[in-house]
């Protein structure tokens, strides 16, 4: 089982925002969404954190990939684990969310990987296996 866990795009600052769940991606956040997902397989379904940032970068991906997103409570900061993410796991799938919760859930499947704001790790589930890691700037 194949899924991708995709880091939201660079966003304003909290103190810009006024307070961290109401921070908004920036342009480059926007364009960097942007051309990482086209560098990316089609998802099956989109999942994303209830977070403003989180749900701006779905609808990105959303419209690039012609797939629908859902807001999962299970992808908000602080609340995705190894425990969590195999209640929601489906093949085929990119999640949306946040570090360290995503850099840590790597780590959990024994993949080590630094995810950039707007970054994706493209993972096997079964064996766990890094397929692709993926920075803004490494996509063209």
């Amino acid at each position: 089982m194949q899924v991708i866990l995709f880091r939201h795009g660079k966003a304003v600052s909290k103190d810009v925002a006024g307070s961290d769940e109401a921070r908004w991606l920036t342009e480059e956040g926007k364009r960097d969404v942007e051309r990482v997902a086209k560098c990316l397989p089609k998802p099956t379904k989109i999942y994303s954190s209830p977070l403003r940032r989180a749900k701006e970068t779905a609808e990105i991906l959303s419209k690039v990939f012609g797939v629908e997103y859902e807001v999962l409570e299970e992808l908000a900061p602080g609340k995705l684990n190894l425990e969590t993410f195999s209640k929601i796991a489906k093949p085929g799938a990119l999640y949306v969310g946040h570090n360290p919760d995503l850099e840590e859930l790597l780590r959990s499947l024994g993949c080590i990987a630094e995810l950039k704001a707007s970054g994706a790790a493209v993972v096997s589930l079964a064996p766990a296996k890094l397929l692709a890691l993926l920075n803004p700037q490494f996509c063209p």
